[in-house]
């Protein structure tokens, strides 16, 4: 699998457990204070006759956010989402008719290539998502499809924010369950033990067997070092899921099988693959001060558009950057 497609899979498989953005463990639904009052300020101008292309979507937060503060006014404009993952929103099939029809949503499409005619958008928006791309080809694309006069309003990744501090914590954290001798490979080995434990005999040659005792030993000594670890990182989410899902797995092991218990540890293994793709994919995507200037002068080149730069700051924590052209 290249890197593209893996890239493309693990944020397919996100979206598909239905989180409607990317900060799912820090807000509930959608979202609110900081960041939901500069969105609700870009949106104040919309009178529904504009046609608005939102990047790197996700399921749709932004889409949605315009639905919810325009659509009952009939100020909704036009919505064009795009996404490099396969998408499918769940919240889209329960509008109403009159609303869903006005948005329209492009998966496996990347910033750096829209399969949109030059000069078509009053308004490009984007959240924690135009970072991720080649900038220099994505601004670029961007700026083909821009009309005269139209604008900019993006929420960025912050090389010093919160989500990106503990996208670098998680990032460790994965590395410690999958290393040599850690949980998940000290789970692979008790394994057969455990199946055996579906028959008398089996469970009596397992009471017998000091490999097997050996096995048992070190897969708990490894729950009891996450446990302790979990109390030093800001990351111990990461471990307290990955501890449930061993926990039941083995639990499960006598009455599902070695090979179908083996199975679903290497799908707990690839989860977390994956986890660590877009975190770290997260954290080295992040902007820092002269990033955010280089891509404001690279507006600039566009009808002089000027920049207004800010940042995000939600419960005391900084969560982003917030820049929008005027």
């Amino acid at each position: 699998m290249s890197d593209q497609q893996q890239r493309r899979d693990s944020w397919s498989r996100y979206w598909a457990g239905g989180a409607l953005h990317s900060c799912a463990t820090s807000f509930d639904g959608n979202y609110d204070d900081a960041i939901g009052e500069f969105w609700r300020a870009v949106c104040a101008p919309l009178r529904g006759g504009e046609r608005v292309l939102d990047v790197a979507t996700g399921n749709g937060a932004l889409p949605r956010m315009l639905v919810d503060l325009l659509g009952a006014d009939g100020r909704l404009p036009g919505v064009d989402a795009v996404d490099i993952a396969d998408i499918a929103p769940p919240w889209l099939g329960q509008l109403a008719p009159e609303l869903a029809q006005r948005v329209r949503f492009h998966p496996r499409v990347a910033v750096e290539s829209l399969p949109f005619a030059d000069a078509c958008f009053d308004l490009v928006i984007s959240q924690y998502g135009l970072e991720y791309s080649e900038l220099d080809r994505g601004v670029a694309e961007l700026l083909r499809v821009m009309r005269p006069g139209a604008n900019v309003a993006l929420v960025l990744h912050h090389v010093d924010s919160l989500p990106v501090r503990l996208g670098r914590a998680e990032v460790l954290e994965i590395d410690w369950l999958q290393q040599t001798g850690g949980l998940l490979q000290r789970a692979k080995r008790l394994i057969p033990y455990m199946a055996r434990l579906a028959t008398p005999a089996g469970a009596a040659s397992v009471q017998r067997d000091p490999e097997a005792a050996k096995a048992r030993s070190q897969y708990n000594e490894a729950m009891r070092e996450l446990q302790q670890r979990a109390g030093t990182t800001d990351a111990s989410d990461i471990l307290f899921e990955t501890q449930a899902a061993v926990g039941e797995l083995m639990q499960s092991v006598a009455a599902v099988g070695a090979a179908a218990a083996q199975a679903r540890l290497d799908g707990i293994r690839e989860g977390l693959q994956l986890a660590r793709l877009r975190q770290a994919e997260l954290a080295a995507h992040a902007l820092d001060a002269d990033a955010v200037a280089r891509l404001c002068r690279r507006f600039a080149e566009r009808d002089g558009l000027a920049c207004v730069v800010g940042e995000l700051r939600v419960r005391d924590q900084l969560f982003g950057w917030s820049l929008r052209t005027t």
